[in-house]
């Protein structure tokens, strides 16, 4: 088996989702990390890739294929499934940060399965069988919110409310993903549709603002905070210091700044190099960004 990029999902309303609203419509979740997938490749090993390569140790994304090679359960898992199955392909999102940071502390960093793709005749399983599959054997998966029959785009833009059900722990989701396993566009393709929740569009717009006035400004360091310091970091090692003093309180501040600051730069320092090219960094002024952040989510 070889790797093979996942297919764009596009916007509703588009001709290229002319159609799609007809027959039976299944809604899921949309969430926002980066894409990635497995398969088993001809020697037997398990093959892993983002939406548009494959990875290795040394190239991976955001960590994704290293979780698997450290966590022997979980590739065990995956491996049994595509050696009796050697033909699919799994597809399914690794939460990282990206533009939402409102995903529970305990979300993060694992790998929800959204499709399933057989290679042999060009199809996706629907969601209940790979659903089955993946019951069997413990791994997560990006549920179904419900399935419509010749849906309205009105009809669908009813259950965005319902996005915030999923992993979030405030607030809406990133949206909805559409898909028809019957259909195919009029260019022959077959592909799903999006629909986005303002929630969403707004976080994004404001994340974008952030980061244009911190390269413009030449302010590395922000934008290092704003990509990968997240209020679940923040609130995971004050859960720590709360189970380990049997409580909470403000003399603790201190060491919970040393404690968020020190697993931040463990936890991603290798993909910061990766993703800025090796920048210079002011590790003081990168602290402070850190401590800002970190005060701003407990309220100091």
């Amino acid at each position: 088996m070889f790797y093979k990029s996942y297919q764009h999902i596009e916007k509703l309303g588009t001709s290229e989702t002319e159609g799609i609203l007809k027959g039976e419509v299944h809604l899921s979740y949309k969430i926002d990390g980066s894409n990635g997938c497995i398969y088993l490749k001809d020697n037997g090993e398990l093959g892993f890739g983002s939406r548009k390569r494959e990875l290795s140790i040394t190239e991976d994304n955001m960590g994704f294929m290293a979780s698997f090679v450290t966590d022997k359960s979980l590739y065990s898992r995956f491996e049994e499934i595509l050696k009796k199955n050697p033909n699919f392909i799994i597809y399914g999102e690794w939460l990282v940060p990206v533009t939402i940071k409102r995903y529970g502390k305990d979300a993060w960093r694992k790998f929800y399965v959204f499709d399933v793709f057989n290679n042999e005749d060009g199809t996706y399983l629907p969601f209940n069988t790979y659903k089955e599959m993946l019951d069997e054997y413990g791994l997560l998966y990006i549920p179904e919110i419900v399935v419509l029959n010749d849906p309205s785009e009105e009809d669908i833009k009813e259950y965005l409310d319902k996005t915030g059900e999923f992993l979030i722990t405030e607030g809406l989701g990133e949206g909805i993903v559409i898909k028809n396993y019957d259909y195919k566009n009029k260019y022959g393709r077959r592909t799903w549709a999006k629909i986005l929740t303002e929630d969403f569009k707004k976080n994004k717009k404001e994340l974008r603002e952030r980061n244009h006035v911190a390269k413009n400004e030449g302010d590395i360091e922000l934008l290092i905070v704003n990509y990968y310091l997240t209020p679940e970091h923040v609130l995971k090692e004050k859960y720590k210091i709360e189970e380990k003093y049997g409580g909470w309180s403000s003399k603790n501040i201190f060491e919970l700044l040393n404690r968020v600051y020190d697993e931040f730069l463990k936890d991603n320092f290798e993909l910061i190099l990766k993703k800025y090219k090796d920048p210079t960094i002011n590790f003081k002024l990168l602290r402070q960004y850190s401590n800002d952040f970190v005060k701003e989510i407990i309220g100091v």
